[in-house]
């Protein structure tokens, strides 16, 4: 059987992090946690790091980060630089500092990633791509094995596929329209709401559109960043946003 082809947006391997040239670190004022490979690697490392990261993650209840004074990362340095990654490279980093800001979206025969708005940088990559959103296919192995899709999941990807096609902003607000849709229509596969998640798509485009009022590109950026940090990284946020008459 094959394995699944994994697709992302064409700006996707554009992105970089900006490290500390970053206004909104994703190493201030988040829970970071660690998963389990991971904090059962940092207890075994030697060494002054090794030493630093088994005093700074806690296991209780679960491994995290203690976070230090203004909710930074222990690991943040004045710089805003990753402490982890200037002394033993990316490759030491949990799984969820290695993935911020993407997000995956797993159906039957593929998988489709996709980067986030709560970053400034992907925000801005998403708002500024000049044309419309558009996937490639990504040249990454898999380990799941591809498996025919459902008629209610091959009806899904369809309506997705309508709605992108009938975005009818132009610029930044577009490539917003087309980022909502790519985000959340897929979480429809887990719950089969797919009325409620296009009603979502349009009220976060509404409200978003609504505070940023026709200003400069950069207003939107930060706007719809604040809005992702906000609402989709809070499971009872979005819901309510989800469910609201």
């Amino acid at each position: 059987m094959n394995k699944m082809t994994v697709f992302a947006p064409d700006y996707y391997t554009g992105f970089r992090c900006i490290a500390g040239a970053c206004r909104h670190s994703c190493c201030v004022g988040w829970e970071i946690d660690v998963d389990p490979d991971t904090a059962e690697r940092y207890q075994t490392m030697d060494g002054a790091l090794g030493e630093k990261l088994r005093r700074c993650v806690s296991m209780d209840p679960f491994p995290h980060f203690i976070l230090s004074a203004g909710e930074r990362c222990p690991f943040l340095t004045d710089q805003n630089l990753c402490e982890i990654i200037l002394q033993a490279g990316e490759g030491l980093l949990c799984q969820i500092c290695a993935d911020h800001p993407r997000f995956r979206n797993y159906w039957s025969d593929r998988v489709e990633i996709g980067l986030g708005l709560a970053c400034e940088e992907a925000a801005r990559l998403i708002l500024t791509s000049p044309h419309p959103l558009r996937l490639v296919p990504l040249s990454v192995e898999t380990e799941e094995e591809a498996e025919i899709p459902s008629e209610e999941e091959s009806a899904l990807l369809r309506r997705r596929d309508q709605l992108l096609a009938s975005v009818s902003e132009t610029g930044p607000p577009a490539r917003l329209r087309e980022y909502l849709i790519y985000r959340h229509l897929a979480d429809a596969l887990y719950d089969g709401r797919v009325t409620e998640r296009v009603r979502l798509v349009d009220r976060a485009f509404e409200r978003i559109i609504t505070a940023w009022d026709g200003r400069s590109v950069s207003d939107l950026i930060e706007i719809a960043r604040a809005f992702s940090n906000e609402v989709e990284y809070d499971d009872e946020k979005l819901e309510q946003l989800l469910t609201a008459p």
